[in-house]
Parts: structure tokens; sequence; C-alpha cells
């Protein structure tokens, strides 16, 4: 291969690298950029909505909700599996009573360097089709809610074998805010033996 020929393939090949870098970056900036525009939609709907879930006493000094900065590292595919026949679960809740769930499917995933498994329940008494995943990790009591987080996700079509699991959008129980709440409390078997730092953190109340 001449030269010339060799500079114009190296400059081919830069350009496409380029191309996919970019790609990339702009993909990941769109990405945090709705993220970001979810957060604060949510803070404007916690101070200004009647169905705000905060103590009418704590709605004047709320500013914002605690997050941490998005990453796609915590959006992970993994794979999906739906029982062939959901038992239905009596699911606790934070204020002693239970409430039935579907166990309706698993999904499993590497992230932090361990493959990690979570159960995910229908709520039964509701139209909501969305899948219910509450879980526990490393950070519960220090850096998030010692009472565990959770996370809405589509229910995928039927046929499906992965679906997407991002922490980024793990939410607090409505019980964090206002006593008034019941919650559910995590199932053992959604307990991660991984830190994850994504999505809401601890709530503090302002003085």
């Amino acid at each position: 291969m001449s030269r010339p020929i060799r500079l114009v393939f190296f400059a081919g090949v830069l350009l496409i690298l380029f191309y996919f870098l970019q790609e990339s970056v702009f993909s990941d900036s769109s990405y945090v950029t709705t993220i970001k525009k979810e957060r604060q939609d949510k803070n404007l709907s916690f101070r200004s909505s009647e169905n705000s879930p905060l103590e009418e006493a704590d709605r004047p000094t709320f500013d914002s909700l605690n997050y941490y900065t998005p990453d796609k590292l915590y959006q992970v595919e993994a794979d999906y599996r739906v029982f062939g026949r959901p038992d239905t679960v009596r699911m606790p809740m934070n204020t002693g009573e239970t409430e039935p769930y579907l166990k309706y499917a698993q999904a499993t995933f590497n992230l932090d360097g361990q493959q990690n498994s979570l159960m995910l329940y229908l709520r039964v008494n509701t139209p909501d089709s969305s899948l219910f995943v509450p879980f526990y990790d490393k950070t519960n009591g220090s850096e998030t809610y010692n009472g565990g987080r959770f996370l809405d996700i589509e229910k995928p079509e039927e046929h499906t074998n992965t679906i997407t699991i991002d922490f980024n959008k793990a939410y607090n129980p409505f019980c964090v805010y206002n006593y008034n709440y019941s919650c559910p409390v995590p199932p053992r078997v959604n307990r991660l033996n991984i830190p994850v730092r994504a999505g809401e953190k601890a709530y503090t109340k302002k003085k």
C-alpha cells in the first residue's frame, strides 16, 4: 500500500471513529437531558400539585429532591423471564398490613462486576400494567432511604426476552415524605449486594 493510499485509509478510519464517538456523546447528552427534565417536572409537581405527597407544612420550604448524577452505566439490559403461572404474594407494608401482588417475572443482569437478579411484580388491585420493582441495595440507610427504593418499568410485549432496567429512575416511596402513606416493603429476594448510586437519594426536610 503506497503512502498516499495509507494516509487516505487512516484518515477514513479516523473519520469513522469520530462519527461514532460524536454519536455516542450526543446520545448520552440527550439521555441526561431527558432524565434531568423528568426530575425538574417531579420537583414542580411536589411543590405545587394538589396530589403532592408532601405534608402541607413542608411545601413552602421544599426546593428539590436529592439525586445522584445521571449515569448510563446504571441503565442495564437484563435477561427477562416471565413465569408461566405467576404466584399471588402478600407483600408487607410499612404499616403492618399486606397487599396482593403478582410475582410476574425475573430479570437477571450484570452490574458492578456481579450478576444480579430482581423479581418484577404486577399490582393486583390497579389497572396500571407497569411492572413494579421494589429493591434494597448497599446504599440504604447511608445515602438512600433505609426502607429501599422503587422502580416502575413498562411491561414488555409478549415473547420478549430482554428488558431495560434504568436505576437512574429509582425513586423513594411516598411514606418517606408523609407518614400518612402506606408503602410496600421490598422482599428479601430483591436485596442487591451492591451499592446502586443512581436515582433518588435520601430525603431531608428543610427547617
